[in-house]
């Protein structure tokens, strides 16, 4: 074989060998292109998933607080409401216990006495003194009638009317006239609370 037959063939190997390498080192970079992109595609669909389900988690977590803040607002205000209409009742029992006097018993008692006539026990709290008792008999008996006055412990405030042939009594305290007064005004705190 001459010598230039040898050179030819070993370049056409060397060519050969190179264009092979070429190829395959060409087929390998697609191979790694292509892989690259799936890669990227993947992670972009992964980063999308990610991102909504976080955008839905966070949605829900302030839509969660949005209704445990409107149930907080919401338990302050029936707080406040009824704390209000505590102490206006107790203001007002206070003011109903100062409005008791001498002369409204007398009143009073008069007034019962008018409506039921005779056979009425009339109780009246332990601490009232007995010359109240017997300024308000007094003047009760001018209207023709002489009610029984008793003193009572568990009376507080107030009087307690007992119609003794008929078995049943009554009490006219400041509890139950406050209480009274303030259902009875309490609608009106509502409206009032209510106003924004």
């Amino acid at each position: 074989m001459s010598e230039q037959t040898l050179d030819g063939l070993i370049a056409k190997v060397k060519s050969e060998a190179i264009e092979a390498s070429e190829k395959e080192a060409k087929q390998i970079i697609d191979d790694a292109k292509q892989k690259a992109k799936q890669i990227v595609s993947e992670a972009e669909t992964e980063k999308e998933a990610l991102l909504n389900d976080a955008q839905t988690k966070a949605e829900a977590l302030v839509d969660k607080g949005k209704v445990a803040l409107n149930q907080a607002a919401r338990d302050v205000q029936i707080s406040v409401k009824n704390d209000i209409q505590k102490l206006f009742k107790s203001i007002l029992e206070d003011e109903v216990k100062d409005a008791f006097t001498p002369d409204l018993y007398t009143t009073v008692i008069s007034k019962v006495m008018d409506s039921l006539g005779n056979n009425v026990a009339i109780a009246l709290p332990a601490d009232t003194e007995d010359q109240l008792i017997k300024a308000i008999q007094k003047k009760v008996a001018l209207s023709g009638t002489a009610p029984q006055i008793i003193k009572k412990e568990q009376l507080l405030s107030g009087l307690s009317v007992t119609k003794t042939d008929e078995g049943w009594s009554y009490d006219i305290t400041a509890e139950e006239v406050s209480e009274l007064l303030s259902q009875h005004l309490s609608q009106k705190w509502v409206e009032v609370l209510k106003l924004k």
